[in-house]
């Protein structure tokens, strides 16, 4: 029985939001289910958690059941909508969007063979979930003991600083080494446990597996909607799960970076087909997971961030690109020039942007110095083994992307949203105290794993072959 409502929390929640996505889209559109599928269940299991929120804001004990049975009567909604707007046809094999001499025979038996390796791989990391119990540190310190602590007390008690927390004689307020955290990641821990009755580390590991099957299955969606074939997209997911440090986040279950990798690559591919088809939808898929990314981790707020500039440019018509680009220098200069800028934001605090400090609120106050940290850099993204051969791929979608930059509007926003991200991760590891993490070859890679899908899509985009999306048969 609890297996059962185990298997409810999380499936209702997936089938609500995959019934939701679907309805976005009028036409049977081929990978439009397996987009429906990858993107409903985040937005599923955020909304589940969300109502969590609402729960314990309005006095009610934490259960599953009310927020279970309100998603299911919205995914049956949901789902009428959808069944009007296009039905529910399934796409069928299309070998086309891949410029190849070989054999059919030959392109289908290699999908199944990659099929089914990826299949053994969630296999094999299912196991790793389901009998390792909590280990990775962050979990250890915050975002698990956040979940079980509010597992056996049913109801969701203040996590506050080390000095209130001492000064509370009430015992009604908790600490944790990093209680200012987000608490959307415990959450989504705490929600499986809540259906099987009693807290249990492997249960409320159980949603960073469903994390990473909705992924693959939401990166090739987006992937065949952009035209590219069943095997080429294939190509791309086992790619991206072949990445050691992508599989060991998944196998330890518990950290935050899985989830906001997977959030942000996720909108970075909504982001980019509205760019290229200008698909509303899909922009209202960008714009959703990007509020969703602050929520799960703090520099989520960052990575959201890194998304207007190339929102900008698909706004923009061709003819002004120029003056936005001139104008982006001029202001840029301006700033320098000044010596930055520094502002109050009511309720949030000082903003410091300038060329020796930066300080925002939420996110920290870091002082700009250059650190030279090439070789480490290099060793961790080119050599080591965290990421096989995905720093050369990036090479390579560089090298062929930047002469086709100015072609195309989604050409311009891939690079764009490319570069702005790659500065972040150069000035927040190049100029700030973080250097020490690539000196210490520790959270280099934690940090880098954020931008991981959505670059390797943008070098889908710039590699495979697209054609005109066509519906499925």
């Amino acid at each position: 029985m609890e297996e059962l409502r185990v298997g409810l929390a999380l499936g209702i929640p997936w089938l609500a939001g995959t019934l939701w996505v679907r309805a976005l889209w009028r036409e049977a559109l081929t990978g439009v289910w397996s987009l429906a599928l990858g993107y409903g269940y985040f937005l599923g299991l955020l909304a589940a958690v969300l109502l969590l929120r609402v729960q314990a804001a309005v006095g009610w004990p934490l259960d599953f059941a009310g927020p279970t049975l309100l998603l299911a009567l919205l995914g049956l909604v949901g789902g009428g909508w959808a069944w009007r707007r296009a039905g529910f046809r399934f796409p069928c094999w299309d070998s086309k969007g891949w410029r190849t001499t070989a054999p059919e025979w030959f392109k289908r038996s290699l999908f199944l063979l990659l099929l089914a390796w990826i299949s053994w791989r969630l296999f094999l990391l299912a196991q790793e979930i389901w009998l390792r119990p909590l280990y990775p540190w962050d979990a250890w310190t915050t975002w698990g003991v956040r979940a079980r602590v509010w597992s056996e007390l049913q109801q969701l008690v203040p996590f506050v600083d080390p000095e209130r927390w001492l000064a509370d004689a009430s015992g009604s307020v908790y600490t944790v080494h990093a209680w200012e955290y987000p608490n959307a990641v415990s959450l989504l821990a705490l929600w499986p446990t809540l259906a099987f009755g009693a807290w249990r580390e492997p249960v409320a590991h159980l949603p960073w597996l469903g994390a990473a099957l909705a992924l693959s299955l939401g990166f090739y969606g987006q992937a065949r909607l952009w035209g590219t074939s069943p095997l080429a997209a294939l190509v791309f997911v086992w790619l991206l799960l072949s990445l050691p440090i992508l599989d060991t986040h998944i196998a330890l279950a518990g950290y935050a970076d899985l989830w906001l990798a997977a959030v942000f690559g996720l909108a970075v591919c909504a982001l980019l087909q509205w760019a290229r088809t200008g698909d509303r939808w899909q922009g209202v898929l960008a714009l959703l997971l990007a509020l969703a990314c602050p929520w799960i981790k703090r520099e989520g707020l960052v990575w959201a961030l890194v998304l207007i500039p190339a929102a900008t440019v698909v706004w923009t018509p061709r003819r002004y690109w120029l003056w936005l680009a001139g104008g982006f220098l001029l202001a840029l200069a301006l700033w320098f020039a000044v010596g930055g800028v520094v502002f109050t934001v009511t309720g949030w605090g000082e903003v410091q942007l300038t060329p020796q400090v930066l300080q925002l609120p939420l996110l920290g106050r870091f002082e700009l110095h250059y650190h030279d940290i090439w070789e480490p850099v290099a060793r961790n993204l080119l050599i080591l083994g965290n990421w096989h051969l995905f720093g050369y791929l990036l090479l390579a979608a560089f090298l062929l992307g930047l002469p086709r930059v100015l072609t195309e509007p989604w050409r311009l926003a891939g690079i764009v949203v490319t570069v702005a991200g790659l500065l972040m991760l150069f000035v927040l590891f190049f100029f700030t105290e973080a250097y020490l993490w690539a000196l210490q070859y520790t959270s280099i890679n934690r940090v880098f794993l954020h931008f991981a899908p959505a670059l390797l899509f943008w070098a889908l985009t710039v590699i495979a072959r697209q054609r005109p999306v066509a519906s499925s048969t």
